[in-house]
This record gives structure tokens, C-alpha cells and sequence, in this order.
């Protein structure tokens, strides 16, 4: 007998959409666990950068005696006075010092460190950064926040100017500083011309921030140092209607201050405009990370302090010798 064959069957239309909604739901459901998973990693990345920041620092000290300085500036202002001659004068950051400790001898090794880092005069300061160019040009994997995303591009210095130099993600903790009066010195580690050691560090090394996030949805932050540029900030400061104490002059680029200005850590940096100093704080510190901003403290730890902190609690961390000693519950 002749067997009559089964003419296959396929998916109905509604089988179909049915199996494509199901899909959907699975992806719906695993997207975000997905997305959790890798702003965990990169999280746990931003940590160990830190960390190995802080091993650097320590292996600075262990070589020099204290830590090295927030930047040193070649050209400073009368004791006492208004600060002027841009702030100090241009001059290279802590992280250029930093870079031996990091494997980064060879980079270290390039910068021209008798030129100096820049000049007040044009003719000198655009010497200067031509024979610094290659340094002053690089990104250090270890100074960039993978959460961040934005190592490429010139700095912004706010009224539409813009200068070449490879941003960082991170910046030196000066705690509660007046930018308006030489010398300038912070409540912190790190400060313009400062020589901080360990011994200073008087609040404990668990309860004392060193270095801080500040994502570039915030501000920008220069690795390598500052550029110099400002004769006097009263007048940029006054249009920004700020007073000469709270202004956010360019010594910003690598350090920043829980006041007079940035009083607390940025809100949510990705819903803010780039320099707003009423909002985003580029004096401060700011992340991307959900939980909180990531900070580097003296004994080489990464800790994460919430943006809810309380500013009087966030004011004694960035202090090393206040008398307030913070519990790590309290942030």
C-alpha cells in the first residue's frame, strides 16, 4: 500500500509571538543583572587603581619622607597676600611623582622637570609644553575609572576654552581650603607646595582621605598637572558669582576641597551640565558609581563614601589633624 506522507507542521502566528515575548521577558530580566555584573567589575577595577595609587604614594614616602606635594608651584604669590601669578604658578601634580611607583618610569623619564611645567609668559609656558608634550598627552590606565568612559579629549576650563592634556579620574583630597590667600594650605593631605608625612596624619590613617573620584560628567582633572593661566581669579570668579574664597581657580585640576564650596559629594553627576559650580562642585569630587564615590584613605584602603554623607562627616575625613575622628559607620 502507498503510505501518504505528513505534510510537516509549522509555528502559528500566535505560537510565534508568544515565543518572541517570552524572549523578550528572559532578556528584560537578565539585562540588568547583566549590567549590575559588569558596573560591579568596573567598580572593583576603579578600587584596585586606587590602591595601587596608594601603594605608590606610600613607596613616594618611603623614599622622600612625606608624601609628595598637591602640585608644586614655581612661582609664588607674598605671604599673605592675594593670591595671584595663577595660583601659584603652573607646576606638576602629585601622579607625575607617582609615576615610578606605578611602573611608569619610562614616562617619568620623559618629563623635562628643569623646564618646568609652564611659565606666567606665553612665549615660556608654550616652550614648555612642547617639550612636555609626550607626558602631558598620555593616559595612565591607572589614573582613569573604567565607569567613567572618557579618557580621550582636551581638558575643559570652563568659558569655552579647552587645553591639551590627558584627563584623570582622580584627584588629591586638600580637605576644607581658601583659594584666596598665599600661601595656600588645605586642612588635608595634599595642597599646593605641601609636604605632608605620615606623622601628620594625626585623625588616623583609616579615618583620613587621600585621593577622590571626580568624574569628567562633573568636571575634568589633570593627571599631570596644573596649567597655570589665571594673573588674578577675582574677576572669573565674580562671573561666576562666586566669592574669591569658593571660586574654582585651575589649582582644581588636581585636588579637591570639601569647602568653602563643595561642602558634600556631587549628586548625580550624569544629569548635571560640565562646570556648574552651583550643581556638579569642580572643586569636589563626584562618580558615576551607584553606591557612593570611591576615595583611596591614608592606610591604603578604597572606601566607598555615599553622596548622603553629612558634610561635617565628610569635612572630618578630609581633615588629617582636626580631632574628629570618624567611624567608618558614619559614611
Amino acid at each position: 500500500m502507498r503510505r501518504r506522507g505528513r505534510k510537516p507542521r509549522g509555528f502559528t502566528l500566535i505560537e510565534l509571538l508568544v515565543a518572541v515575548a517570552i524572549v523578550g521577558l528572559l532578556i528584560a530580566l537578565l539585562l540588568p543583572a547583566a549590567q549590575s555584573a559588569r558596573e560591579a567589575a568596573r567598580r572593583l577595577q576603579c578600587a584596585n587603581n586606587l590602591k595601587q595609587i596608594g601603594l605608590a604614594l606610600h613607596g613616594y614616602h618611603d623614599a622622600w619622607g612625606t608624601f609628595p606635594s598637591g602640585y608644586l608651584g614655581s612661582y609664588p604669590s607674598r605671604v599673605g597676600g592675594p593670591v595671584g601669578a595663577g595660583e601659584l604658578g603652573p607646576g606638576w601634580a602629585w601622579a607625575t611623582f607617582a609615576l615610578p611607583f606605578v611602573e611608569q618610569k619610562s614616562l617619568y623619564d620623559a618629563a623635562n622637570f628643569d623646564l618646568g611645567f609652564g611659565a606666567p609668559t606665553d612665549g615660556a609656558r608654550l616652550l614648555a609644553l612642547k617639550a612636555n608634550r609626550t607626558i602631558m598627552g598620555t593616559a595612565v590606565a591607572t589614573f582613569l575609572c573604567p565607569s567613567d568612559g572618557r579618557a580621550e579629549g582636551p581638558l575643559d576650563l570652563g568659558e569655552g576654552a579647552s587645553l591639551f592634556g590627558a584627563p584623570g579620574h582622580y584627584v588629591a583630597s586638600a580637605g576644607w581650603l581658601d583659594s584666596s590667600r598665599a600661601p595656600v594650605a588645605g586642612s588635608g593631605v595634599f595642597y599646593p607646595n605641601s609636604r605632608v608625612s605620615i606623622g601628620d596624619v594625626r585623625d588616623g590613617t583609616s579615618a583620613t582621605l587621600m585621593i577622590g573620584e571626580r568624574s569628567r560628567d562633573a568636571a575634568d582633572a589633570a593627571w599631570t598637572g596644573v596649567f597655570g593661566g589665571l594673573a588674578d581669579p577675582a574677576p572669573l570668579c565674580a562671573k561666576r558669582g562666586a566669592s574669591v574664597e569658593s571660586c574654582v581657580p585651575l589649582m582644581f585640576l588636581v585636588l579637591g576641597r570639601t569647602g568653602p564650596a563643595a561642602d558634600a559629594l556631587s549628586g548625580d553627576v550624569r544629569a548635571v551640565p560640565p562646570l556648574d559650580s552651583r550643581t556638579a562642585r569642580p572643586d569636589g569630587f563626584a562618580s558615576r558609581h551607584a553606591a557612593g564615590c570611591l576615595f583611596l584613605t591614608c592606610d591604603g584602603s578604597a572606601r566607598v563614601v555615599a553622596r548622603t554623607v553629612a558634610p561635617a562627616v565628610f569635612r572630618a575625613l578630609a581633615s588629617r589633624s582636626d580631632g574628629d575622628v570618624v567611624a567608618a559607620a558614619a559614611y
